[in-house]
């Protein structure tokens, strides 16, 4: 079937029918299907609702980046390094390590606005703080990420299912 030559009465006929005041969709032969000429508030606000799950997804994806970051950190400290004990200059190394991890994950996931960039920082400093328990639960899956040496040194130094402040454990 041949197409027939559009000229240029059949362009302004089409672009009429377009800004026709009464038509609040018009007929589009290329497209074959009506298109609304304008979008109705309600489904401009609906969409600002669902928004709200969105920005708490962003937040929770941002904090797991943030754990993770420090997890790699540990894991290249531990397996790398040998560095069980802990000490300030540890603690400097690790943090470093962290923050390149963190680096390299947000670039790659394009995860670095000022929200998401807080919200990884709460990630490691939960991570920092109760990551030890991830030990405590799966011992024998984090002795092949870690070392079983390190396991056992945190089994010995922290209880279940507590948090560590300052060198201070504290069991729940």
């Amino acid at each position: 079937m041949a197409a027939r030559k559009m000229d240029m009465s059949d362009f302004n006929a089409r672009i009429k029918s377009i800004k026709n005041p009464r038509n609040k969709s018009y007929y589009d032969p290329d497209l074959q299907m009506h298109v609304p000429k304008h979008v109705p508030r309600d489904k401009i606000k609906t969409a600002k609702v669902a928004d709200d799950d969105l920005v708490m997804g962003m937040m929770v994806v941002s904090m797991i980046l943030g754990a993770l970051a420090l997890m790699i950190a540990q894991v290249v400290r531990v397996r790398y390094f040998g560095l069980i004990e802990s000490s300030t200059t540890v603690l400097f190394l690790e943090l470093v390590m962290t923050v390149w991890a963190l680096i390299v994950l947000t670039v790659l996931l394009k995860k670095r606005s000022v929200p998401e960039r807080i919200a990884q920082i709460l990630g490691l400093a939960l991570m920092m703080v109760a990551g030890h328990n991830l030990i405590w639960r799966w011992p024998d899956q984090m002795a092949m990420v870690y070392t079983s040496a390190y396991v056992e040194q945190v089994k010995a130094t922290t209880t279940e299912l507590s948090v560590v402040y300052r060198g201070t454990v504290y069991s729940f």
